[in-house]
């Protein structure tokens, strides 16, 4: 009778081991002094099977499905690891966040990884906000420079007008002296020829008679045409 209940207990030993699904026995069928390592191995049969379950949700980083019992002993290098994991999914969170004093030791090379990325991101960063702020103090000194040339083109007895180098758009006219329409009979009679800066007294047909000076120039990849007249 003791040969069978051994036989009993090894096969269930071997299905807990083994199979994916143990086969499960009555206890209370075995001999009475048997009784109780089969339900050491019922125990450990429940343990294997939580270890399991808890080592796929690790492995698939399903860190919310990780609850083992407190008292699976089986499962106490796996609670460090979920501990870490933890830690470390909250540290990453914080890097995302742009906290960059974030350093991992505990985790072998992979703290070395973690680090040197931390570390990358931070100089990264920081160069950003250098260009950035370089970009800020240009813009500020282009725009003042630009109010300064407006000033005083505003101020200048010349008219002022910019056009592309087909003359069909007219991109600025400064409006000191004569309206946009004015200007464009004007462009009319005298831009025959602008491969070269050049300058000229011409009349309009109302007889009036201006200093003419035209200037090829390049704006923003455009080809453009600067005109400045003033009355004579």
């Amino acid at each position: 009778m003791a040969n069978e209940n051994c036989e009993i207990l090894f096969d269930y030993l071997r299905s807990i081991l083994y199979d994916s699904t143990p086969t499960q026995i009555d206890v209370h069928s075995l001999d009475e002094d048997f009784q109780k390592l089969g339900m050491g191995l019922q125990f450990l049969d429940h343990a294997i099977n939580e270890l399991k379950q808890c080592s796929t949700a690790l492995a698939k980083g399903n860190l919310s499905e990780f609850n083992p019992s407190r008292d699976n002993f089986l499962c106490d290098n796996l609670k460090n690891i979920h501990a870490n994991l933890e830690h470390l999914t909250w540290q990453a969170k914080q890097v995302a966040k742009g906290d960059y004093s974030q350093h991992v030791s505990y985790m072998g090379d992979f703290s070395n990884s973690f680090n040197q990325m931390t570390e990358q991101l931070k100089e990264r960063e920081e160069h950003l906000k250098s260009e950035a702020e370089l970009e800020k103090k240009h813009a500020e000194t282009v725009n003042k420079y630009n109010q300064l040339l407006l000033e005083l083109i505003r101020q200048s007895n010349d008219d002022v007008l910019i056009t592309n180098i087909d003359q069909s758009t007219i991109l600025y006219s400064s409006h000191n002296k004569v309206r946009v329409e004015q200007e464009n009979e004007i462009l009319y009679y005298f831009y025959k020829n602008i491969n070269n800066p050049c300058e000229w007294n011409m009349k309009d047909k109302d007889n009036r008679y201006y200093h003419i000076v035209t200037i090829n120039m390049e704006w923003q990849d455009n080809k453009l045409v600067q005109k400045s007249r003033t009355n004579i």
